[in-house]
């Protein structure tokens, strides 16, 4: 039986072997009862739209039905219409948290550090997801089960994946091993590819496209469980320290009443039946004020890759 951690990933990386090789389409899923046109400005009254995306680590399709129930719990208890955005990078993401058009987003923590660089104001983390009793995960460096190397050094010469230029656990976490080495990608490795997803690093590593990859260990653990003869294929040659979760961070654009709201219904979800059994599919126990000092050591890492 699958374990939470499984779970977790289960939904982000469960398009990994059925998906064409093709870009991820953009969606925006209307998640009221009825159709309608979201206000110009999306943040005026509770009754507005309010629009959540989680940060497209790989976006398969099946993740919009998962996290839809969640985030339309959160529109019930708000009472207000929900949509659910989703787009291809990071970045992307964070372009629509600045402009006001997503109120709300799950960012990976090298995107929470992008966002916070680029906004007028203090970007505030609103809780962070607790899973197997922790809110830390960590980045894997993976290679091809044959593969001789032993450690990240003996990938010189050899094409490697990262997944999103702004990806923590799938890029910055790799490039600071590096750099504690005084190397860079750009002389290091043979050649280097963006897969803009997690799953898909994974898929390239076990087909043999590349010799080696960074990916986040939930999705990478997921995949192994789920598909062992892909997991049979590839190893794991570093773990990292753990690091933050990813947070939930809301537009600097929406304004402080509506902050607190959202805050408070995202951190009593557990308590509410349906809330929890949405939180459950998802493979997330609960939300939590993130402590102090949480994201810091993840922070050095990052600005050492920049």
């Amino acid at each position: 039986m699958p374990t939470s951690r499984t779970r977790a990933a289960i939904l982000i990386s469960s398009a990994v072997l059925g998906c064409p090789p093709s870009p991820y389409r953009e969606v925006e899923v209307d998640l009221s009862e009825a159709n309608s046109d979201g206000p110009a400005t999306r943040h005026a009254e509770a009754a507005s739209t309010l629009r959540f995306s989680v940060a497209a680590m790989q976006s398969p399709r099946d993740t919009y039905a998962a996290y839809s129930k969640l985030f339309s719990r959160v529109g019930l208890l708000l009472g207000a219409h929900v949509e659910f955005v989703q787009r291809r990078t990071y970045r992307e993401v964070n372009d629509l948290l600045l402009d006001g058009t997503l109120d709300a987003a799950l960012l990976c923590t090298g995107g929470y550090f992008e966002l916070e660089g680029r906004a007028p104001v203090r970007v505030e983390p609103i809780a962070v997801p607790v899973v197997d009793g922790k809110t830390t995960y960590h980045s894997f460096i993976i290679v091809p089960a044959d593969s001789p190397a032993t450690g990240i050094e003996d990938l010189r010469g050899k094409r490697f994946a990262f997944t999103d230029e702004l990806s923590f656990s799938g890029r910055a976490y790799a490039v600071h091993l590096l750099r504690r080495t005084n190397e860079a990608p750009a002389r290091f490795f043979g050649d280097t590819i963006f897969t803009h997803s997690h799953d898909r690093s994974v898929e390239a590593v076990a087909s043999g496209i590349v010799d080696g990859a960074a990916v986040d260990n939930l999705i990478y653990e997921s995949i192994a469980t789920r598909h062992p003869e892909v997991g049979a294929k590839i190893r794991v040659i570093h773990r990292s320290p753990p690091f933050g979760m990813l947070p939930l961070i809301a537009s600097p654009t929406l304004p402080e009443t509506m902050r607190a709201r959202l805050r408070r219904a995202i951190l009593t979800l557990d308590r509410d039946a349906e809330a929890a059994a949405a939180l459950r599919i998802v493979g997330i126990e609960r939300f939590v004020v993130p402590e102090p000092g949480l994201f810091e050591s993840a922070r050095v890492v990052m600005e050492d890759a920049l």
